[in-house]
């Protein structure tokens, strides 16, 4: 049947489907890129197959309720920030099973990476400002530099909290 326009209204639908099932397509081809990077890391890491690195994906996925290529997305950040070691240490402990206590309700750990990256990337912003900033006035540079100290601190009693940096004895 042609429409108003001229064109084909059944051709048009058809162009139109056609359109919106390409876009899926491309999203599906990012999720799958991204969901198989993070379970080749996992594996790695862990010494498991793909299959058992995908199965621990699914398990964290589940865990945090989150999709799994968010999930994905998040470890492989997580990874260029702390090392694909420490990225599913962090991700795959907070995914283990939390004792159900008396009163019933389930307590679900946060997640300690997400601290660790946040203080990561105040550090980053601290010390971006203090190489940055060019203003040579002696109180600016003291404050910057305390900034980039107090954010450095930070940083390292968020490691030490998740158990990847051994407290100083000194």
């Amino acid at each position: 049947m042609v429409g108003d326009n001229g064109h084909d209204d059944s051709l048009t639908a058809r162009i139109a489907s056609l359109e919106a099932e390409i876009v899926g397509l491309r999203k599906a081809v990012q999720t799958r890129t991204v969901i198989g990077q993070a379970t080749g890391l996992i594996s790695a890491v862990q010494g498991c197959t793909p299959q058992e690195g995908f199965q621990l994906l699914v398990r964290m996925s589940q865990h945090h309720n989150v999709k799994l290529h968010t999930i994905a997305l998040k470890l492989l950040d997580l990874s260029t920030e702390l090392g694909p070691r420490q990225a599913v240490r962090a991700v795959h402990a907070s995914a283990e099973p939390v004792p159900e206590p008396a009163d019933g309700h389930v307590a679900v750990p946060e997640w300690p990476g997400v601290e660790v990256v946040n203080a990561a990337r105040g550090l980053v912003a601290a010390y971006d400002a203090a190489q940055y900033s060019g203003d040579d006035r002696p109180e600016v540079r003291r404050q910057l530099a305390d900034q980039v100290e107090s954010a450095g601190r930070l940083l390292a009693e968020k490691l030490t909290e998740v158990g990847w940096l051994v407290p100083d004895p000194g």
